[in-house]
């Protein structure tokens, strides 16, 4: 019920702006586990996904997206709000920058811990860039920053390779900065996005941070 509200609510927002020079999409996902940097937010478990997006012609985007999330506490699931440009320098280069709410349904007030996040993507060639920073990371009061680094590699029969890694740091963190990194392969099989992707991170003694292998498939309409 609260993704079917979410929706309704989305769709009521985009039509502030012309459609002939918008397009909204809606993407569903199934995934046998979600991970964030390296990490599973559903204690190893497989997730449902549903995003929400709004794309104007001027580079202007905004959404919001859903998952149910199994932190072993009582947060049930996760929902975001974003909003952002995208931009084209020329053929080589491109970027984005947008913020990021990050809401957990299912604290108390006292446990909440939703926060918000910038982040700058730039796009050169077949690399991909990204920096994140938040500064009240899941209501801590401690700030945190994440670097990352991809690689987009095609494949014969229009398989496509990414390989990722990236960097989690900041006084939120303390001694606890980490790096994960991942290999993903994707294919589309009649209008369905499939991916396969090996993931990992440095932590140690930690079973939602351990090398995984993660399956998924979207469709969006």
């Amino acid at each position: 019920m609260k993704k079917i509200k979410l929706l309704a609510a989305a769709l009521a927002f985009t039509t502030i702006a012309p459609m002939a020079s918008a397009e909204v999409s809606v993407t569903g996902t199934i995934i046998s586990d979600y991970v964030f940097r390296g990490v599973s937010q559903t204690d190893s478990s497989p997730a449902l996904q549903l995003g929400l997006d709004y794309e104007h012609e001027n580079g202007f985007f905004a959404g919001a997206w859903a998952s149910n999330v199994d932190f072993q506490d009582d947060a049930d699931t996760e929902i975001d709000f974003f909003a952002g440009y995208y931009g084209e320098v020329n053929e080589t280069f491109s970027y984005d920058v947008m913020y990021n709410y990050y809401t957990y349904q299912g604290y108390s007030s006292a446990d909440d811990s939703d926060y918000g996040e910038f982040l700058f993507n730039a796009y050169i060639n077949a690399f991909t860039v990204g920096l994140g920073y938040a500064s009240d990371y899941v209501n801590t009061g401690d700030a945190a920053q994440y670097v990352s680094v991809a690689y987009d590699i095609e494949l014969p029969e229009d398989y496509a390779l990414t390989l990722q890694a990236g960097y989690t740091s900041g006084d939120a963190f303390d001694d606890n900065e980490y790096v994960d990194y991942s290999a993903t392969v994707a294919k589309t099989f009649y209008d369905f996005d499939f991916t396969a992707a090996l993931v990992n991170t440095d932590i140690d003694d930690d079973d939602t941070a351990d090398f995984r292998f993660v399956l998924g498939v979207s469709r969006t309409f």
